[in-house]
């Protein structure tokens, strides 16, 4: 896991970890699963460029404790929560994209990114090939 309860503890205090967890049925445990959820969804989204689980990249705790947060809140969140979880995807979807990076990540290989790269199975436009609207079908259109 990118982040622990006592990360949290650390970044937003054991009052509101506690609170949080009061919440769920499953007091503790509920934390251990926003935390593990957060790095799956953390590892969606860097696996496309890096080998997972990347170790050592202490932004990538910040992105974990927030997700993991906003996961606890159980859809009532506050607009900080929102936002630093809005923050937290869109850092990620950058990564993704090859707009950002994480520090000491070891990159994937080029065999390894041709394998997470998905292709149709036919060009655009090479199984059809006339226009979408040819002039037959612009002359049967209402003339104003």
């Amino acid at each position: 896991m990118y982040a622990t309860k006592d990360d949290m503890i650390t970044r937003f205090g054991i009052r509101q970890i506690n609170e949080l967890e009061s919440m769920h049925h499953d007091g503790e445990l509920s934390t251990d699963k926003a935390l593990m959820d957060a790095t799956h969804q953390i590892n969606s989204y860097l696996s496309v460029r890096y080998i997972t689980p990347v170790v050592g990249s202490e932004f990538l705790t910040v992105i974990a404790c927030n997700i993991a947060r906003y996961r606890l809140y159980m859809n009532d969140s506050d607009g900080e929560v929102q936002k630093r979880y809005d923050e937290a995807i869109a850092w990620l979807k950058d990564v993704a994209n090859g707009k950002a990076n994480v520090t000491y990540a070891t990159p994937l290989t080029a065999q390894e990114i041709e394998k997470t790269t998905v292709r149709p199975v036919a060009p655009v436009g090479a199984s059809h090939k006339g226009g979408v609207f040819g002039d037959n079908v612009f002359a049967k259109l209402p003339r104003p």
